[in-house]
């Protein structure tokens, strides 16, 4: 069979590189036609001339020999594999052969070949050419890169553009505070109140600093706590919540000292109060601010623990040089507290007493030990 009578078969010779074919194919065809007939034999010293022969020429020999009509007895009816194997540097050297059913060459050939089990087709594929596209999709990936650098920059921008044009409204004196309101001070010094307005006034309602505000009330001995509010557009509100005396005393330079629930000192005054229970005796001189002894504490819960009932029988309370408390009645009866501790039960038990008995025939009440004992005048 011609070429020319078998036009597939230059079909077939066009997809195949030209590739020298090494002496191991003379031994594997060796193998498939030894120990035959003569006819076999002749075969035989045809693949001897292989060595020389092209890949080319090969395929075309085995299409020869898988299309042969004439029937012959005991020969190879089907041919399943062709194994071409590459020949080394030298004529003495052979490389590792090919394994079909991986479909490939050596590791350090550059070529696949694949080859399909019918031999009407052959494809030497050359894995050495680059891929056309690889560098576009470099070019796209890194420009794909830079466009979203970019777009995250314009973003930062944007948001810190955003953020200076909101602080530069919010400070702007559109929204200044204009009037300021306070509630709550009657003791509250006047010129602490001028320097918080002043401190308010012009400031955005947004931006002010309350906190300089507020520190600057606290600093005044007569305030206990500072609520300062902003309203749109330019209003503030300042509420104060002043202690509230309860007892006082007198110190050692002779002046008084105002004292409320929590033993704080709220003002020393020159003169004498008579709104106030007295603790009698002699005190410490603390400035206005300070926080006075547990013992003028005590005695300040006690004016607030007082009941109705006895309250208005209460002319002064005492604190002895050991720190004990004392109150005297209206009447002259003394009553001991002793310690300042657990007063709230030692008041209770000279309630109970005071309701069984005349306080007119007590001269002294008795409750530092918690059992109350009475003298009788």
């Amino acid at each position: 069979m011609t070429d020319s009578e078998n036009p597939s078969s230059k079909e077939r010779v066009e997809e195949i590189s030209v590739t020298e074919v090494s002496d191991q194919v003379l031994q594997e065809l060796s193998g498939l036609f030894g120990g035959r007939e003569p006819e076999a034999e002749a075969a035989l010293d045809v693949v001897v001339e292989l060595a020389d022969m092209t890949v080319t020429d090969v395929v075309d020999l085995v299409d020869v020999v898988a299309r042969d009509d004439t029937p012959q007895d005991n020969e190879l009816a089907e041919v399943e594999n062709v194994i071409i194997i590459d020949r080394g540097d030298s004529e003495n050297q052979w490389s590792e052969p090919i394994d079909p059913l991986l479909n490939g060459m050596p590791d350090d050939a550059g070529t696949l070949v694949v080859i399909d089990d019918d031999l009407d087709r052959v494809v030497i594929v050359d894995d050495d050419r680059p891929d056309p596209t690889f560098e576009e999709r470099q070019r796209r990936s890194r420009r794909r890169e830079r466009l979203q650098k970019v777009k995250w920059l314009k973003l930062a921008g944007a948001v810190v553009a955003s953020v200076v044009v909101v602080i530069a409204l919010l400070a702007s004196p559109i929204f200044a505070i204009r009037s300021v309101t306070v509630e709550g001070n009657v003791y509250t010094s006047k010129k602490v109140l001028e320097a918080v307005t002043k401190t308010l006034k012009g400031a955005s309602v947004f931006t002010v600093n309350t906190g300089k505000a507020r520190e600057l009330l606290l600093a005044d001995s007569w305030v206990s706590d500072v609520r300062i509010t902003t309203r749109f557009p330019g209003q503030a509100l300042v509420e104060i919540a002043e202690r509230v005396p309860i007892i006082w005393y007198v110190g050692d330079d002779q002046k008084a000292r105002i004292v409320d629930a929590r033993g704080h000192v709220i003002a020393v005054l020159a003169g004498w109060p008579t709104k106030y229970l007295r603790v009698a005796g002699v005190g410490p001189s603390l400035d206005a601010g300070a926080v006075a002894d547990d013992v003028y504490r005590a005695a300040a819960q006690l004016v607030l623990a007082l009941p109705d009932e006895l309250r208005p029988l209460v002319k002064s309370l005492e604190v002895s040089a050991g720190g004990e408390l004392a109150m005297t009645l209206a009447g002259g009866t003394l009553v001991r507290f002793g310690p300042p501790n657990d007063l709230q039960s030692k008041l209770v038990a000279v309630v109970v007493l005071l309701r069984r008995q005349n306080p007119s025939t007590l001269a002294i009440i008795d409750v530092s030990t918690g059992e109350p004992t009475v003298q009788i005048r």
